[in-house]
């Protein structure tokens, strides 16, 4: 199975060191799973502001390009992130797309490795829904909705049995359709 290969893409103010950490942790929990931090950062477009001090999360996202070398993107920010009918979100996702987001605005603990054991979970997360993996009734698993920070907490940074053998498959299913594009007959 060839690697998914993922860009984490910094947006505004970025945490360099907490990026290229969960780049090396990220194959740990997804092992088709290769990741890279980009070399530059992405300024935050205006038109995604909000008088709330918030950001728009779905404008973001649209504002995210995956490279041609590359089969996914996450965005990385510090800003606070909205969506309609939500107070706030940790992450959106392309559900069976290409680009994900997340913000550390929430994410962020005294202690350094709390907040990246955080960051991990949520870009894990994200990264299920653009293989098109629904949240899990589990509250264990990383594929979990969380509504709060307690359930980002509560939840670990991996995939339950079920969502993980669901992933494998997305990926090689997809990773089949690429190499078939990709092929000369």
């Amino acid at each position: 199975m060839r690697a998914m290969r993922t860009l984490l893409q910094p947006i505004g103010k970025s945490d360099w060191q907490l990026m290229v950490k969960i780049a090396v942790q990220l194959p740990q929990y997804l092992p088709f799973v290769e990741c890279q931090v980009a070399p530059k950062v992405v300024s935050l477009p205006t038109s995604a502001a909000t008088l709330r001090q918030q950001w728009l999360a779905n404008v973001l996202l649209s504002h995210l390009v995956v490279p041609s070398d590359f089969d996914r993107v996450v965005g990385i920010t510090h800003v606070d992130l909205v969506v309609p009918s939500f107070n706030f979100v940790f992450g959106v996702a392309e559900f069976g797309g290409k680009r994900a987001l997340i913000s550390t605005a929430r994410l962020i603990d005294h202690d350094a490795e709390v907040t990246e054991l955080r960051a991990l979970k949520e870009i894990l997360h994200e990264l299920g829904h653009t293989l098109g993996l629904p949240h899990c009734s589990n509250p264990k698993c990383v594929a979990a909705f969380s509504n709060t920070l307690a359930d980002t907490d509560r939840k670990g940074p991996n995939f339950c049995p079920e969502c993980y053998q669901r992933l494998m498959m997305s990926w090689q299913n997809e990773g089949c359709k690429s190499l078939d594009k990709n092929s000369k007959h």
